[in-house]
């Protein structure tokens, strides 16, 4: 496609969205295409703005009277409907204006009914503007340092830690500590916008608002709740000289071990309690050792009989300081390093498996089996003492154009085995405005926020 025929597209792509417009009975204004919406609970007037990068972004749809439509975790920060999922872009689907204007009835009439079985995402942040500090502001449990004062004190690469203490009467000249207050909101139904809406929620709260005035707090930690899901935003907050408090939100995240793990998937706590056993640790069995690892197992056996060689960092996991080292310890003493892995838990065996006893004990006593050696033989030892144990095994190969380079073998022999290899259902990504908008668009585009 030339550049020519590209700004033809776009051009048609808008020219053709605005013509439906039209017809819906929508007409141009300043703002963009203002027009009605019917739901079940009346007629909302909304604008209809067509952003620069149309049709490539959705439309941004914002009521005409803001307050005349329910706040919600379903509106963005300047009142803007939040109609379309991150992911769901197939075919560009708001191009046309009528199936557009069906998925914003839609919202609307999710609006009327007040979101019901609602999913509850942790995402306040977005209702606030970023601070112009770049600083990652880290937190531990939250629950230690509740309605408390605290402390956040510079550490490596650019962070903040949170620790015990209020700010001294007099303070260090030199210090780069910022003090703060960790608050907690409760349950949230409607996300707060500004220190007001805070404020209301925290009750009497008088000291607060006196302790950031005097700017012996500067930063807020604010625990919140949605159902039986807890998150947490930290705000920076700053007397203003009309005697109000201006609110911007700092980059942060918690650093627990329930934060490190939650994208190691959804059968992460189920692999904790499973057995996998690794025949070579090189270039590919190094990296599945890692991969297994972050997917939340916790027993491994390493299986390798040859050591590091300086040839072998280009395409290993292990750096330059394993040089020399058994092949299997290396990668065990990277997991238990980077990956907080148990040592306990991660068994190394520094020769090769060439017994058939030792083959057959293997599948007994591990859920997987990985083969990653890339030899025939030891392939084939694997693939018949799998055989010989009488129970259901399966082999997966996993190719390039080389040909084979491992193969898994999975003891089957109960049902919660079998759970185990099956992939989870697909879940959609949802970012801070999306929900459910992606499963709703079929049989009927449904919104969710």
């Amino acid at each position: 496609m030339t550049s020519v025929s590209f700004d033809e597209y776009v051009a048609y792509a808008r020219l053709h969205f605005e013509e439906g417009l039209i017809r819906a009975g929508f007409h141009e204004v300043e703002a963009g295409w203002e027009g009605p919406v019917p739901h079940s609970a009346g007629t909302t007037r909304v604008v209809i703005d067509l952003p620069p990068r149309f049709p490539f972004r959705p439309p941004r749809v914002v009521p005409v009277d803001h307050d005349a439509v329910p706040w919600s975790w379903h509106r963005d920060s300047d009142g803007a409907l939040c109609l379309v999922a991150e992911e769901d872009h197939d075919g560009l689907w708001w191009m046309e204006a009528l199936a557009f204007l069906e998925h914003v009835t839609a919202w609307f009439e999710h609006a009327d009914t007040g979101w019901t079985d609602d999913r509850p995402d942790l995402d306040l942040d977005r209702y606030f503007h970023q601070s112009a500090d770049r600083r990652l502001y880290l937190y531990d449990d939250l629950g230690q340092y509740l309605n408390r004062s605290v402390r956040f004190s510079p550490a490596s690469n650019n962070t903040m830690r949170i620790r015990h203490g209020i700010r001294p009467r007099k303070a260090l000249k030199h210090s780069k500590d910022r003090f703060g207050y960790v608050a907690d909101l409760g349950e949230v139904d409607v996300p707060p916008r500004t220190w007001a809406d805070i404020c209301a929620r925290l009750g009497s709260n008088a000291d607060l608002d006196r302790r950031i005035r005097q700017q012996s707090v500067a930063v807020v930690v604010l625990v919140y709740r949605r159902g039986t899901h807890e998150g947490a935003i930290v705000l920076d907050v700053t007397p203003t000289k009309e005697g109000g408090t201006a609110v911007t939100r700092l980059r942060s995240g918690a650093d627990t071990e329930a934060a490190r793990s939650t994208r190691a998937g959804v059968l992460a706590a189920e692999l904790r309690e499973s057995k996998v056993a690794v025949v070579g640790v090189g270039a590919l069995g190094s990296f599945i050792a890692d991969m297994l690892v972050r997917s939340g197992v916790r027993h491994l056996t390493l299986i390798d009989d040859d050591v590091v060689m300086p040839g072998n960092l280009v395409r290993h996991l292990v750096g330059p300081d394993a040089v020399g080292l058994p092949k299997a310890e290396a990668v065990k003493r990277h997991l238990v390093r980077h990956n907080e892995a148990p040592a306990a838990g991660i068994d190394t065996i520094n020769s090769a498996l060439t017994s058939g006893a030792d083959a057959v004990d293997h599948l007994r006593n591990h859920d997987l089996v990985v083969n990653a050696t890339a030899d025939f033989a030891t392939t084939a030892l694997l693939h018949v003492s799998a055989l010989t144990l009488g129970t259901r095994s399966c082999l997966r190969r996993f190719k390039t154009t080389a040909g084979p380079i491992a193969s898994t073998y999975c003891h089957r022999s109960t049902p919660q085995h079998r759970c185990r290899l099956r992939r989870p259902e697909p879940t959609p990504r949802h970012r801070n405005c999306s929900k459910q908008a992606a499963e709703a668009r079929s049989p009927q585009r449904r919104p969710t926020r």
